[in-house]
C-alpha cells in the first residue's frame, strides 16, 4: 500500500541515496499548482511526503504550502538555513568541510554518501559526527566500481565504527547507524520499499519508482501526476516475488530495485556486490550485539544473530557440489540457530500472530495417515487394545 510520497522540488535536488543528481545544468522548481495538487492528494489518502530540496531558495508562497502537509526536508548539509528538523545530507568528498556547521544537538537525523575513493575517512567521518545525531544513515556510491579492496576497506572501516558506538552504547548513548544497529531489532525483511509503499514525483510532473530512475532516465516514469500511478506490475518488485531475498536474514539490506535493474536487468535480483555489501554489515552488526547486549534494554527480546559461512547466498544456490536438498538444508540449519532457544510455545504464538493458517499447514505436514482396518482389530480384540 502506499504510504509515503517523495517529492523532488527542483531538478538538481540533493541526492539522498546511491544515484547522482548533478546532470542538470539547470535547476527547475516544480510548479506550484502541481505541488498544491500532490499535497491535497497526499491529505486525501493520508500520505506522509518527503521533500528533496536543491539548491535554490523556495518562493515563500512554496514554503507555506509545504507546511500544510506532514512531511520531512531533506536536503544537503550544504544547503542547510534554519531547518532544525530537517534530514541532513553529507556527502564525502564535497562537503565534508560542512561538517562544522552542524548543531552539536543530536536530534539530527543525517546521511553520509561515501564512494570507493573516500572509504578509508569513513570511520573519522562518522567520529567527527557523534553527538551531532540519533540517527545516521550511510549510504554507498559507485558499488557497480567495488572491488574485493573495497569491500576489504569497507569491513575494516566497519569494524572501527562498531568499536565507536559501542562505547556510545555502553555510555547509554543509543544512538542509530543503520548498517550497524537496524539489524538488530529486525526479525523480517526491512527494505527500501520503492515502487511499493513509496513512489517518486518529479519536477516534470511524472511518477518514477524511485529518484534514481528519473536522473538515469527521465523517460522511464510510470505514470504523470494526473494519473495517481501505481506500478503496473508488483509481482516485479515484492519480496514474495524474489526467491533469494524472501530467504536471506541480511533484514537491513536496502534490496536497491535501481541497482539491481542496473546490474542484473531484473528489479527484483539483486547484484553480488549488494549482497556481499549486505552480509559484511550483517556479520559486524552479529559482533556488535555480543559485545553490547548486556547494555540494551530489553535484551531478551533481542533475537541473536547466528554465524554464517558466506557473504553471498548465490555462492551455495549455484554450487555444483551440492544437491538441492543439502543446499536447502544448509541455509535452514544457518537461518535456524536463533529460534534454537525460544520455547516452542512461544515460537507458535508468535507464528500464529503473524499468520493463523501457517499452523495449519504445519499440522498438514505432520498428519499420520491412519490404518482404519488396523484400528478396527484393535478395538474388537481386548488384549490388542491394551497395549
Amino acid at each position: 500500500m502506499l504510504n509515503h510520497l517523495i517529492v523532488i522540488l527542483e531538478s538538481g535536488a540533493a541526492s539522498f541515496c546511491c544515484y547522482n543528481s548533478n546532470i542538470y545544468q539547470s535547476s527547475d522548481l516544480i510548479s506550484l499548482e502541481s505541488l498544491r495538487e500532490i499535497i491535497g492528494y497526499a491529505i486525501e489518502n493520508n500520505i506522509f511526503i518527503s521533500f528533496l530540496y536543491g539548491e535554490s531558495v523556495l518562493p515563500q508562497e512554496y514554503q507555506e504550502v509545504i507546511e500544510t502537509v506532514g512531511h520531512i526536508k531533506i536536503m544537503s548539509v550544504e544547503n542547510i538555513q534554519s531547518q532544525e528538523n530537517a534530514v541532513l545530507i553529507l556527502d564525502t568528498g564535497k562537503n565534508q568541510h560542512h561538517i562544522s556547521r552542524i548543531k552539536d544537538s543530536g536530534i539530527n537525523n543525517i546521511i553520509i554518501r561515501i564512494g570507493t575513493a573516500d572509504l578509508d575517512s569513513l570511520n573519522d567521518t562518522v567520529g567527527k559526527l557523534i553527538g551531532k545525531f540519533k540517527r545516521l544513515n550511510i549510504i554507498l556510491k559507485d558499488i557497480d566500481n567495488w572491488n574485493e579492496s573495497s569491500f576489504s576497506s569497507y569491513q575494516c572501516q566497519l569494524e572501527e565504527i562498531r568499536l565507536l558506538v559501542e562505547n556510545e552504547y555502553r555510555s547509554g548513548n543509543f544512538i542509530e547507524v543503520n548498517v550497524l544497529t537496524d539489524r538488530l531489532f529486525l526479525t523480517n525483511m526491512n527494505n527500501c520499499g520503492a515502487g511499493c509503499d513509496h513512489i517518486t514525483l518529479a519536477p516534470n510532473d511524472k511518477f518514477y519508482l524511485c529518484p534514481a530512475f528519473f536522473y538515469e532516465n527521465s523517460d522511464n516514469h510510470i505514470g504523470s501526476i494526473d494519473d495517481a500511478a501505481k506500478p503496473g506490475n508488483n509481482r516485479l518488485l515484492e519480496l514474495t516475488y524474489s526467491p533469494v531475498c524472501r530467504n536471506c536474514d541480511a533484514y537491513h539490506c536496502k534490496r536497491c530495485i535501481y541497482l539491481n535493474q542496473k546490474f542484473t536487468a531484473e528489479l527484483n535480483t539483486p547484484s553480488s556486490q549488494q549482497c556481499i555489501i549486505a552480509h559484511i554489515e550483517r556479520d559486524i552488526s552479529r559482533k556488535f550485539l555480543v559485545n553490547i547486549s548486556k547494555a540494551l534494554p530489553l535484551e531478551d527480546r533481542i533475537t541473536p544473530i547466528p554465524e554464517i559461512d558466506y557473504r553471498d547466498p548465490f555462492t551455495i544456490l549455484t554450487s555444483r557440489s551440492l544437491d538441492r536438498e543439502s543446499r536447502e538444508g544448509h541455509f535452514a540449519e544457518l537461518l535456524s540457530k536463533p529460534l534454537e532457544n525460544i520455547p516452542l510455545k512461544q515460537l507458535l504464538l508468535q507464528i500464529y500472530t503473524i499468520d493463523p493458517g501457517i499452523l495449519t499447514k504445519l499440522k498438514d505436514m505432520n498428519y499420520i495417515c491412519l490404518d482404519l482396518d488396523d484400528l478396527y482389530e484393535k478395538a474388537m480384540d481386548p488384549k490388542r487394545n491394551m497395549k
